[in-house]
């Protein structure tokens, strides 16, 4: 991930693309392209747009158009503003679609580079280096980036999930306890999006101290999965960054404790769900006859954009 979400910005930097212009304001930024439209729309986003993102924005390939909902928050917009950016690179370079195209899972794949793009940009090294102080991601460290940044808790999120040493999440809560994003690293599977963790010993104690701004640490938490099971126990850290809960959960190792071991398996399972394989969507062009990414041909199109050129 970490290499294509280099490529993209290598991408951008060779179309003219300036990544501080976009950390500081990518409206601003984007306003100023020939290549891309911006498009704000009031509560929904277009149909012939949506690409089941894990923002609420679309994009469109022809004419290349971002679409953000305006109902969001002024972070939340620039992040998603610069996830459909992450698709537009994707979509529109042989290298970086090439490289989605091959991936066992590709639509997941293209979705969270996405997420780790648009979370580089509005999040810069050194200001992440500057909030973690030569410690790992925790609670304390996603709310300071919250104050110094104009990155939403989604951005951090993604920043902070991948700078975590061992499985773990990363999660956006609101004041009920309901998941509103979330972040994984490893084999720990995120809670789905408004799916209910206030029965996590964690979230709980967050709630019961929903004013004091304090950060709490446990070592009981868990996530609940729709189908009736729980993840493991694991080592929890949250902290209230403005109306929004920010929770770190690791199986080992978490940074914010000086030692969390492996533990057993803790789990209690529901119904198993078998999902079908996710199958590589593929076009042929009938010219050059390759096998390419579906975003490197027109709509309606038989020929690639490079043979129809």
């Amino acid at each position: 991930m970490a290499a294509q979400v280099a490529a993209m910005i290598a991408v951008w930097c060779s179309r003219d693309g300036d990544i501080e212009a976009l950390t500081l304001d990518a409206f601003g930024a984007l306003d100023q392209r020939e290549d891309v439209t911006v498009t704000s729309v009031p509560e929904f986003v277009p149909a012939e747009a949506q690409l089941e993102c894990s923002v609420a924005g679309g994009y469109r390939d022809s004419p290349p158009t971002l679409v953000v909902t305006q109902s969001m928050s002024v972070r939340r917009q620039h992040f998603t503003l610069l996830h459909e950016l992450g698709h537009h690179l994707q979509r529109t370079d042989l290298t970086l679609g090439e490289t989605v195209l091959m991936h066992p899972e590709p639509d997941s794949f293209e979705e969270a580079a996405c997420d780790a793009f648009a979370a580089r940009v509005l999040l810069p090294d050194d200001m992440v280096a500057s909030a973690l102080g030569g410690d790992g991601p925790s609670a304390r460290s996603a709310v300071e980036l919250f104050a110094l940044s104009n990155a939403s808790r989604a951005a951090i999120s993604v920043r902070l999930a991948g700078l975590l040493t061992s499985a773990g999440v990363v999660a956006v809560l609101d004041e009920t306890g309901t998941i509103t994003f979330a972040a994984s690293r490893g084999g720990l599977f995120p809670p789905r999006r408004t799916s209910d963790q206030s029965a996590n010993p964690l979230v709980r104690t967050m709630l019961e101290r929903r004013d004091e701004g304090e950060i709490v640490t446990r070592s009981d938490a868990h996530i609940r999965y729709s189908n009736g099971g729980t993840s493991n126990t694991l080592y929890g850290q949250a902290a209230w960054a403005g109306d929004r809960m920010i929770m770190l959960m690791v199986e080992e190792a978490a940074p914010w404790l000086s030692y969390s071991p492996p533990r057993d398996g803790t789990a209690t399972f529901g119904k198993v769900q078998v999902e079908e394989p996710v199958e590589p969507k593929a076009r042929l062009c009938e010219r050059c006859w390759l096998v390419k990414h579906p975003a490197q041909f027109d709509i309606g199109a038989e020929m690639c954009r490079e043979c129809a050129a």
